[in-house]
């Protein structure tokens, strides 16, 4: 396995990326601008620093992504930083990838510096406590909508 940021990614790579997370969050959120999250994905996730993407691949095939971020939902800025945008691939969830990635973003944090890690989910809590994550508190989800907040 082979953990790249999103600044060592071929184009067709990281174009994969931002297709599907495109494409999967906007129905949850109709008011989001392909050409925004375009933005993001090319020009703020490729650095060497927070915010960064983060891509798993398994024998060159991309299976499972990230955004580490310093902000992520507008009404708590006291949370950070925030594991968000966890993408796992259908066909390779429930192998251990998105726990390999997970675990190894924790550990990049807090050997940086940072004692907690953030994350919130309205569709994966179990994963999330599986991994050693605490549940915090309810929020509210920048689009509207309830989700829960996990801390490690």
């Amino acid at each position: 396995m082979e953990l790249k940021n999103f600044g060592q990614l071929k184009k067709e790579e990281l174009e994969q990326i931002i297709d599907i997370h495109y494409n999967y969050w906007c129905k949850f959120n109709p008011s989001m601008i392909r050409e925004n999250t375009e933005n993001k994905f090319k020009n703020l996730y490729t650095l060497n620093q927070i915010p960064i993407g983060i891509a798993l691949f398994d024998k060159n095939n991309l299976v499972v992504f990230c955004v580490i971020k310093k902000e992520n939902l507008k009404k708590y800025p006291q949370f950070f930083p925030w594991i968000s945008d966890l993408m796992i691939f259908e066909e390779y969830r429930n192998k251990g990838y998105g726990t390999y990635l997970v675990k190894n973003i924790v550990k990049m944090l807090k050997n940086k510096g940072f004692e907690k890690v953030y994350v919130w989910t309205d569709q994966a809590p179990n994963f999330y406590k599986k991994l050693g994550f605490k549940f915090l508190q309810k929020i509210e989800k920048n689009e509207g909508g309830e989700g829960e907040l996990y801390v490690i």
